[in-house]
């Protein structure tokens, strides 16, 4: 076992007890099962497939954030800052993002977080644990994610939009969302922005070290 691994499996077992109770508070049973299955099963390995969907740029609507919300790049390195957004887990991952050229857009009522997007230039093994070429126009919708307290009000469009927003300034037209299938929250959120369509598929068999990744474009 290497000792990337183990630091894996270290920081597991030292950021459980706080993310579990985070989770407990946001989400109750049900989440801190997610924070268990993702420190032990997952990490076991299993099959999953993901769908690859691509969003236009040029005709998305724009959606102002809900009132009293204000939306802005996030540069850390304190993530205790966005309260339960961000597990124990996550926030040295966040941290790495940052530094390799990935940019989070964070929504803030007053000083509270509630809600954040990342949006990335690649698709890269050590954040995806696969790599998929993007094409040089397109940018990668990483992560979307909003508090319960501030769902249904629109904040999720409002996140994809200005962030689609900022790429555009930036020549980019398409962007590339990979997602599982039964994520249907976060496809409807795209497509409530513009058109949006489904390219293909990934499949990843994972069985503890080992995994194979293979993408499958849909036949037109």
């Amino acid at each position: 076992m290497n000792r990337q691994r183990i630091r894996k499996y270290l920081t597991d077992i030292a950021t459980l007890p706080g993310d579990a109770a985070a989770a407990w508070r946001s989400g109750g049973s049900a989440e801190v099962w997610t924070e268990v299955r993702r420190r032990t099963v997952d990490r076991a390995g299993g099959y999953v497939r993901y769908l690859v969907l691509e969003a236009d740029l040029e005709r998305f609507r724009r959606v102002p954030p809900p009132d009293g919300v204000l939306i802005r790049r996030f540069a850390g390195p304190d993530w205790c800052s966005l309260g339960g957004l961000v597990s124990y887990r996550l926030a040295p991952t966040f941290t790495a993002a940052l530094r390799a050229g990935r940019m989070c857009l964070v929504a803030w009522r007053g000083s509270e977080a509630v809600g954040y997007i990342w949006f990335s230039p690649a698709v890269e093994e050590g954040y995806e644990n696969f790599m998929l070429p993007l094409p040089p126009d397109t940018i990668y919708l990483w992560q979307l994610k909003v508090a319960s307290s501030a769902r249904r009000q629109g904040l999720g469009g409002s996140l994809v939009s200005t962030g689609f927003e900022l790429a555009l300034e930036q020549g980019i037209h398409r962007s590339w969302m990979i997602t599982s299938p039964t994520n249907i929250a976060a496809q409807r959120t795209v497509a409530s922005i513009t058109a949006s369509r489904v390219l293909g598929s990934i499949r990843r068999v994972k069985i503890a070290a080992w995994m194979q990744s293979r993408y499958s474009p849909l036949q037109e």
